[in-house]
């Protein structure tokens, strides 16, 4: 089977109502069977629905055309990778903005599935948990090529403005890359933007 590296749709994009950075792409089939293995249940029901009958073998090749990743990114006022209240305070906002900008595109883009990682737990934000946890540093690294360095256990993406003062959450969708611009530009529109 070919590597199929991953394919950038939609180069990193600024939306100045929604106070984020996003970009779109295919991913690589390594990412794609993590994303596959954190959303399971919910991408084998959207699989059943929109290819009944097939048979799982198929799941792969179907992923390879409709799975989307969505990396984005909001600037912050502080270096995130600090621990601090502030700094805490500061990541629940960011978080409450994602929500809002994504919540938006999960109503426009039914019935197609959309998912999120979560920040906090690195599960399904939307769907239905499983044991396996997104790891967004990879994500990010596979997707973008952006450099990364550890921070204690773990470690953080860097971007290539923001640095450390920037908030990244990964939306995920099947939804046509058509139809997902199509949403974020009337999320955009609804929020104030051009």
């Amino acid at each position: 089977m070919p590597s199929q590296p991953t394919e950038t749709l939609v180069p990193p994009t600024r939306l100045s109502a929604s106070k984020l950075e996003y970009s779109v792409h295919r991913p690589s089939r390594l990412l794609r069977r993590d994303i596959e293995l954190v959303f399971r249940p919910d991408l084998e029901a959207e699989f059943q629905r929109q290819r009944p009958g097939a048979s799982s073998d198929a799941k792969d090749g179907w992923l390879h055309e409709v799975l989307l990743a969505i990396p984005t990114w909001q600037p912050a006022t502080q270096d995130l990778s600090e621990i601090s209240d502030q700094v805490n305070g500061e990541r629940r906002e960011l978080l409450a903005n994602f929500t809002t900008w994504s919540s938006s595109l999960r109503a426009r883009l039914a019935p197609h599935w959309t998912d999120a990682s979560c920040p906090l737990e690195g599960c399904a934000k939307y769907g239905t948990p499983t044991s396996v946890i997104y790891n967004e540093l990879e994500g990010l690294t596979s997707l973008l090529k952006y450099s990364s360095v550890p921070i204690g256990c773990c470690g953080i993406v860097l971007h290539p403005e923001w640095q450390r003062c920037a908030y990244p959450v990964t939306l995920f969708t099947t939804a046509p890359p058509e139809l997902l611009l199509a949403a974020i530009a009337e999320t955009e529109a609804e929020r104030g933007g051009a």
